[in-house]
């Protein structure tokens, strides 16, 4: 803030809320303030008491401006500065779900970029909250006896039939549930890593337990409280989760005691609570068997006792656990140099243990996502096949090595039949697994199943909903799938959640040149400003330069090449690229007939050509 605003307190640049005013009305929407409710058209609305605040303190001042930080004094306090912004970005992106609320084009929420937000609708203050009042009908005229009768038949057939309805058994609802990041109490930093595993093991056990009656949360939604304030009400409605697990673990003198419990969301009644304790010589073991007696929990709290449906295999020594643990953190922080690392402590792993068939599985997802991160495809995707295969030889139930191997064989091998296999089989052990049902979706847009694929990437964002990761590669797909509104919403979905991430705006750029809205692209491009000329040619003038720049370094991807060619107009050189792409086993050539940049190219006989080698539907 600049000086003038120095010295200003919250009480002179927010106007006080109307003591009086316990109903806010705006739209179809109803706040009542007394009872902490949201109503849409007299329908309850399930949001935090935390969204509740924010929301309230916008509509109270409508019109108005409020900077993050005068939120940050309201809502959260002076004290608490712990991953602040990210909270009040999920907050927010929380209550425009709510409302139905559009992020470009807002009826009630505006955002201010690098200040606040604005409350834009107008707002109706209503001193008492309105007392129901009886229906009372006009005076209706006289009608015959036999019209009575039939209105009376016809009524009590009514009550008749909601009589059988209602005493139909309800249908099994699937839970969902949540496994917070468990606390380390023991105040060493390097403890991180067994508390973070711990809550991976959880989440990976309860992801194969009955799938169709039990829904688990991804890691990384629930990595998003991990050290940040949050009550079990924000959690369960941030997440659409109905019991959470949480717990602690502490080491001391040589022991470690881990404690967990299981609350219920809506009361915040704990169902159920367990003490675990070994020498931490034994520390995989401790894990292993936490994990398992928490997940039988749930399983005979929530679900009458269902067993599991598949097996983990876990490491046989310390060691070869430890090593794996470090290889997890490290792939966990999702760039090309810490996917190395991680390689070489998984295979560590697999050195000390043959048969853990965890470490295959992580080091063959490290190899995915080295090649879909921009490492050789040919060099890396045969060794993530070679990982999956070995963890599948010891553990057919690994949905993580189905996954990697199904990737290999989409990417690499442009092998459809065995990518689907592997793909459903993924799916099915693990229908929680956010990243399978991703990866899954990238697949069945690339064989035009576009709808299906939709179905698929609405389940990953469903498990995994405050992922980056997830979100933002959603834009991307929206993008393949041509869904170009879309693919911005959710790159804008993306910012909420990462406010810092430059890719988003890449896609949201891309998504308006692909609808030709080039003065808009241009805006969101840094460093350009956009003059009266045209901003079509200023595209293409940069363009010209990157073709230029990369026909001189040699060492372009030709699918890559092929787009900026394909938007020139150059057809006949972007065909010559694309017969280079797939000559060279280009990771991209399985999106051949779904990329934007190629529309003007599919009737060319060439490109029929590329797409009957590769066997595209």
């Amino acid at each position: 803030m600049g000086a003038a605003w120095q010295g200003w307190s919250y009480t002179e640049t927010v106007q006080a809320a109307n003591p009086t005013a316990r109903i806010l009305r705006f739209g179809a929407f109803e706040l009542d303030v007394q009872n902490g409710e949201l109503r849409r058209a007299g329908v309850l609305i399930k949001v935090s008491p935390q969204q509740l605040q924010v929301l309230q303190l916008l509509a109270e001042n409508t019109g108005q401006l409020l900077t993050r930080e005068e939120i940050q004094t309201e809502v959260w306090g002076t004290d608490v500065f712990v991953d602040f912004d990210r909270n009040l970005n999920v907050c927010v992106a929380q209550i425009r779900a709510a409302l139905n609320d559009d992020f470009d084009a807002p009826r009630f929420i505006q955002t201010v970029p690098k200040r606040g937000y604005k409350f834009i609708a107008a707002v109706e203050r209503v001193g008492v909250t309105p007392e129901a009042r009886p229906v009372v009908l006009p005076a209706a005229a006289p009608v015959r006896s036999r019209s009575l009768w039939v209105v009376a038949f016809v009524a009590a057939c009514l009550v008749v039939a909601g009589y059988f309805y209602w005493r139909k058994p309800a249908a099994l609802q699937r839970i969902i549930v949540a496994t917070l990041p468990f606390e380390n109490l023991s105040g060493d930093p390097r403890e991180a890593i067994f508390t973070d595993g711990l809550t991976e093991e959880i989440i990976g056990q309860l992801g194969s337990l009955n799938p169709d009656r039990l829904g688990v949360i991804g890691r990384s939604s629930v990595m998003r409280y991990k050290g940040a304030p949050h009550g079990i009400d924000q959690v369960g409605r941030d997440l659409h989760a109905g019991y959470v697990i949480e717990g602690s673990v502490r080491r001391s003198e040589g022991r470690v005691r881990i404690a967990a419990r299981l609350v219920k969301v809506a009361d915040q009644a704990q169902v159920w609570t367990d003490t675990s304790e070994r020498g931490e010589s034994e520390l995989f073991r401790l894990e292993e068997e936490s994990a398992a007696r928490i997940a039988g929990a749930v399983i005979d709290k929530l679900l009458g006792g269902a067993q599991a449906s598949t097996a983990r295999a876990h490491a046989g020594n310390q060691e070869a656990y430890e090593a794996y643990l470090n290889g997890r953190y490290l792939q966990h922080n999702r760039n090309r140099g810490e996917y190395t690392r991680s390689i070489a402590y998984f295979e560590q792993a697999i050195k000390l243990d043959p048969r853990f068939d965890l470490a295959y599985s992580a080091a063959a997802e490290s190899y995915v996502m080295l090649g879909r991160s921009g490492s050789p495809a040919k060099e890396v995707f045969p060794q993530a096949r070679a990982a999956a295969e070995k963890a599948l030889a010891i553990n057919e139930a690994n949905a993580a090595a189905h996954n990697a191997l199904a990737n290999a064989f989409f990417w690499s091998e442009w092998n459809w039949k065995e990518a689907e296999r592997h793909f459903t089989r993924a799916v099915a052990l693990n229908p929680s697994f956010s990243q399978a049902h991703y990866d899954y979706a990238f697949f069945l847009v690339a064989m035009g199943r576009t709808e299906q694929g939709l179905t698929s990437l609405r389940r990953a964002i469903a498990a995994d909903p405050l992922s980056t990761h997830i979100n933002m590669d959603a834009g991307w797909l929206y993008l393949q799938a041509h869904r170009f509104d879309d693919a911005i919403r959710q790159a804008r979905r993306a910012l909420e959640l990462e406010p810092a991430l430059t890719e988003a705006n890449a896609c949201i750029v891309r998504a308006l040149i692909d609808q030709k809205k080039f003065k808009q692209a241009l805006e969101g491009v840094p460093g350009w400003r956009v003059s009266a000329g045209n901003p079509e040619e200023a595209l293409k003038q940069s363009y010209r330069q990157k073709v230029q720049d990369a026909e001189k370094s040699g060492n372009s991807d030709p699918f890559s090449m092929a787009m900026l060619y394909a938007f020139l107009g150059e057809n006949s050189k972007a065909l010559d690229s694309l017969d280079q792409a797939y000559a060279r086993g280009s990771l991209m050539m399985p999106l051949l007939k779904t990329e934007p940049a190629f529309a003007a190219l599919h009737a060319e006989p060439r490109f029929q050509e590329l797409a009957r080698k590769l066997a595209l539907p």
